[in-house]
């Protein structure tokens, strides 16, 4: 069988009518990647009501300035969404980090999605990428490389654990 052909990618802002979307679509996220928590962590717990936890909250993405909540579209339907923020995993000064990104896989809407992103917000950026997501890694080094030069950092284990890419998609980066 041949691979479906997305002809359109958008990443837009989601409206606050979009938020359900972005809380299922977060619990999704949040369900892939509980195995990899580690037992008595706050991470991959379920709440009372079955719920994954998400701190500070996908509220705080609608009300907080410098947060970003994104619906990304693969031909006008619901592929995927991320969440920019200003916090950093190595405490130095960004304009963006992406607290979270999920998408299609094998499409290159991923990929087309995030130039969509930083071509919109530039600026310097980190990703951090849990160290036990190899997978991310493999996908946001060639993404990110492709459009900017890239340094790689270790987190100290205490603010952040896995690697940090840094990158500036600023005028004249």
């Amino acid at each position: 069988m041949a691979p479906h052909t997305v002809h359109q990618v958008i990443a837009t802002e989601a409206l606050a009518a979009e938020r359900p979307v972005l809380d299922r679509l977060l619990q999704l996220y949040l369900h892939d990647f509980s195995e990899h928590a580690a037992l008595g962590s706050p991470h991959g717990e379920i709440d009372r009501d079955g719920l994954f936890a998400y701190p500070p909250g996908i509220d705080s993405y609608w009300q907080e300035s410098g947060r970003v909540p994104l619906v990304i579209r693969a031909d006008d339907c619901i592929a995927g969404f991320a969440l920019l923020n200003q916090w950093s995993a190595l405490d130095r000064p960004l304009d963006r980090a992406v607290a979270e990104f999920r998408k299609y896989r094998r499409a290159r809407v991923g990929t087309r999605a995030a130039h969509q992103v930083f071509h919109r917000y530039p600026g310097r950026w980190e990703i951090p990428v849990a160290g036990y997501n190899q997978n991310a890694l493999l996908f946001w080094r060639p993404v990110v490389r492709s459009m900017a030069q890239v340094t790689e950092h270790a987190g100290d284990g205490r603010r952040w654990s896995g690697t940090v890419l840094c990158f500036d998609t600023g005028p004249g980066a």
